[in-house]
């Protein structure tokens, strides 16, 4: 069970909580609007030469060594009802992680952080605690999502559980992947931190629509290292 802060009205809580974190599962998530055109890769890393070929294999172990990093961009997120975007800055240190999201639908700041001991959500309304992120997401929307598997996504990487299927680009990275009912296409890549990285995946599972574009791939020193 979460655990949170006294000090204003249950109903107002639960509302504004559920409503955050639709943002943060769908990324987290952590979560297409219809204006792409607003989130359009920029910033950071160069484009891979068009002969530009990697080992997949070799490719695999380069993404698994990379523990350390940070990324900052912006999530769009389409379902039936509602659409919207928000900027997003995500610290991976190993297995420990902190995740900054600016403005989804008007929510203001909200962070979340956590590592195998437990999740934290922070916002202006009060303090949520569960043992894992998707247990607060589960908790308090409904919705069963594995929120641990896109630290491997984001990397462009299939998650170690459950069975993938996927497909490789001429780049010999991931172009699509099938996981756990979840579609996921890795529209494009950038060089940064030594190997390739993606900078547009577009995820769906039934009705909900993503996009996650990365601006920034950042390496960590050791003051950001949680």
């Amino acid at each position: 069970m979460t655990h949170t802060h006294p000090g204003l009205p249950s109903p107002w809580r639960a509302k504004s909580l559920a409503s955050t974190l639709h943002w943060i599962t769908l990324l987290s998530l952590i979560l297409l609007t219809q204006g792409c055109a607003l989130l359009q890769p920029s910033g950071t890393g160069t484009l891979p030469k068009p002969d530009t070929q990697v080992s997949w294999l070799e490719h695999v172990e380069k993404l698994t060594l990379l523990k350390d990093w940070q990324i900052k961009g912006k999530i769009g997120v389409r379902t039936r009802d509602d659409g919207g975007s928000a900027y997003v800055d995500w610290t991976q240190s190993h297995d420990s992680f902190y995740i900054i999201l600016n403005g989804p639908l008007g929510q203001g700041t909200t962070i979340v952080s956590g590592n195998p001991s437990g999740a934290r959500l922070e916002q202006s309304d009060g303090t949520y605690i569960a043992e894992s992120p998707d247990q607060l997401v589960q908790e308090h929307t409904g919705w069963e999502i594995p929120i641990n598997d896109l630290l491997y996504w984001i990397k462009g990487l299939p998650a170690p559980t459950g069975k993938p299927t996927l497909t490789h680009n001429a780049l010999g990275t991931l172009a699509t992947l099938e996981q756990d009912g979840w579609s996921l296409e890795f529209d494009q890549y950038v060089l940064s931190l030594g190997t390739l990285l993606p900078q547009r995946i577009r995820i769906r599972k039934g009705e909900l629509r993503v996009v996650v574009v990365v601006k920034d791939w950042l390496p960590l020193t050791a003051g950001d290292k949680t």
